[in-house]
């Protein structure tokens, strides 16, 4: 695949998985994971959704490495120049989204919510598919389901994390933030939309083991 269409994929999945991750958070009815624990992180230091975001890719690369993915410098560089345009795409989406589509319609917020969670499936098998550099917490979620040979039960192993960070952020705040239906539904069932669709979005055939990691550092 040539480098132009490799970046014009990879550009449109990055702006699916941020559009998909803002519907999750306008809905308002539970968001990713890693959103959510974003979202929690926010109520208690002075950060934007996406600020937080970020700081969770950079950090992610150390588990990363504790579960034998190595990666190269320029690797590295390359992760978190793309966790940077992730982060800020969500500021602009939440942004938008609020002054555009906010609704307290439970009907409107519940397919904000479905929409959501298949871009957002749809967004990661794409990526994973493209063979180029990819989110830290991409890297993660890889590391986990080929650990386990399954995008479903990995995702599952990969989300336990930040649905910790929430979890105890919420009990020292004493006040629920990101966790809800919509997280459960992300959790349970985003590994299968993405094994789902690697049967129906054909870019390259997806691997386990198609991580760009060369050599370690």
């Amino acid at each position: 695949m040539g480098i132009q269409r490799v970046n014009l994929w990879v550009v449109l999945s990055i702006s699916l998985n941020a559009l998909g991750n803002s519907l999750m958070i306008t809905a308002n009815l539970g968001s990713s994971p890693w959103t959510s624990a974003g979202q929690n992180l926010v109520s208690i230091m002075p950060l934007s959704i996406g600020s937080a975001i970020i700081l969770f890719n950079v950090s992610s690369f150390v588990l990363s490495y504790l579960l034998k993915v190595r990666f190269t410098l320029w690797t590295i560089v390359k992760s978190i120049v793309l966790s940077f345009v992730f982060g800020l795409f969500i500021d602009v989406f939440v942004f938008l989204l609020g002054l555009i589509f906010a609704s307290e319609n439970i009907w409107i917020r519940s397919l904000y919510l479905v929409i959501g969670i298949n871009f957002i499936a749809i967004a990661l098998s794409i990526h994973f598919q493209c063979n180029s550099v990819y989110l830290p917490l991409d890297y993660l979620l890889q590391a986990f389901a080929k650990l386990k040979k399954s995008y479903t039960v990995g995702a599952i192993l990969c989300m336990s994390i930040p649905l910790s960070i929430s979890t105890s952020i919420c009990l020292f705040q004493h006040h629920v933030t990101g966790i809800g239906i919509g997280t459960i539904l992300f959790v349970l069932g985003v590994g299968f939309l993405i094994d789902r669709y690697n049967q129906v979005i054909f870019i390259n055939k997806p691997s386990y083991s198609s991580m760009k990691v060369d050599d370690s550092l």
